[in-house]
């Protein structure tokens, strides 16, 4: 694989970012053996009376007490003239990328709640368990968060490097920019990751979540934006609106929104599907010992049980999904 540099996407990402806050994360090089990166450093202030200094300044005591930014507001402290418009600087690493594993298929969700609710990624690596090479599933994820702010206020940049994963879903359809609104914040965002995901060695993924207003406006949508991007679609919400259509399931979130278990299988399913080219029959359908005790997000997948038959009908609408858009 050629190198990576920053002046592969600098012109993407400075037209699309120009007023947008400093990324959390840069990368400098990369390569298939290592990553070169920039990581903003949390800033930290140091405390002298009434008065707050950054840890560098000269005049800052010995043993000077070492707060946060908030904890200065908190306290009402005043900035000394070293602390006034101070920002967190980039520190610069290089790291070795983790070598690929053979044995396995390695995937990184990167999204916001429809991803974390109700354990998706885990469910998706169980459901792999039994396949000659089983999904290894991580995620990077935050509520509410948009492929934009994934860029420019997470590492998840730096964790798509230092991996060598065969695939990168990414999850876009929620928050502030989708493909029926903010659609062009969306659509460059979604280009900007792809492109990043295939440098990287990976495949992309586009996971197509639900919306219950208007669904083939919000589909079409959606694969009209997979197909510029040039992006594999995972094609969850044909399955979902065919499923609660035919009455199969009267719903299938948890409120807001939100897949409940039934929606969580059904997306760890299509992913599955879309993976390995095949319907997810015989994969086992009982989580509740993958939910997190008292997590308000796993609260679903604690209290309902998904019987055979259930998980059948989840299957098949997954299958279907993936075959209708070959």
């Amino acid at each position: 694989m050629k190198l990576w540099t920053a002046a592969t996407a600098v012109a993407a990402f400075l037209a699309a970012a120009a007023a947008a806050a400093p990324a959390k994360v840069e990368i400098v090089s990369a390569d298939d053996i290592s990553v070169t990166y920039r990581e903003l450093q949390p800033l930290r202030l140091a405390v002298d009376g009434d008065l707050y200094h950054r840890k560098d300044c000269p005049a800052v005591p010995k043993n000077a007490e070492s707060i946060a930014p908030g904890i200065a507001t908190l306290r009402r402290l005043q900035p000394h003239a070293c602390a006034v418009g101070a920002k967190p600087e980039y520190a610069q690493f290089t790291i070795k990328r983790a070598p690929r594993d053979p044995n396995v298929i390695a995937v990184l969700f990167l999204g916001n709640s429809l991803t974390y609710f109700n354990e998706i990624p885990k469910i998706t690596q169980a459901i792999s368990a039994r396949e000659k090479r089983p999904l290894r599933v991580d995620a990077v994820t935050r509520s509410g968060v948009t492929l934009e702010q994934l860029w420019i206020d997470t590492d998840a940049r730096k964790r798509l490097w230092l991996t060598h994963w065969d695939y990168v879903i990414l999850q876009g359809g929620a928050g502030a920019a989708h493909p029926t609104y903010n659609a062009d914040v969306f659509q460059r965002y979604l280009h900007m990751f792809a492109a990043e995901v295939r440098q990287s060695g990976a495949t992309p993924l586009y996971y197509m979540v639900w919306r219950h207003e208007e669904p083939p406006n919000y589909e079409s949508a959606s694969l009209a934006a997979a197909k510029r991007a040039n992006v594999r679609v995972i094609p969850v919400a044909l399955a979902w609106v065919d499923l609660i259509r035919r009455g199969r399931f009267e719903r299938l979130d948890a409120g807001g929104g939100h897949p409940d278990a039934f929606g969580a299988y059904l997306v760890a399913c299509t992913v599955y599907s879309t993976i390995y080219g095949k319907p997810a029959h015989g994969t086992p359908h009982d989580f509740r010992h993958l939910a997190a005790p008292n997590e308000t997000y796993d609260a679903a997948l604690r209290e309902q049980r998904i019987d055979a038959d259930d998980a059948r009908a989840l299957q098949e609408a997954a299958w279907a999904a993936v075959c209708r858009i070959k």
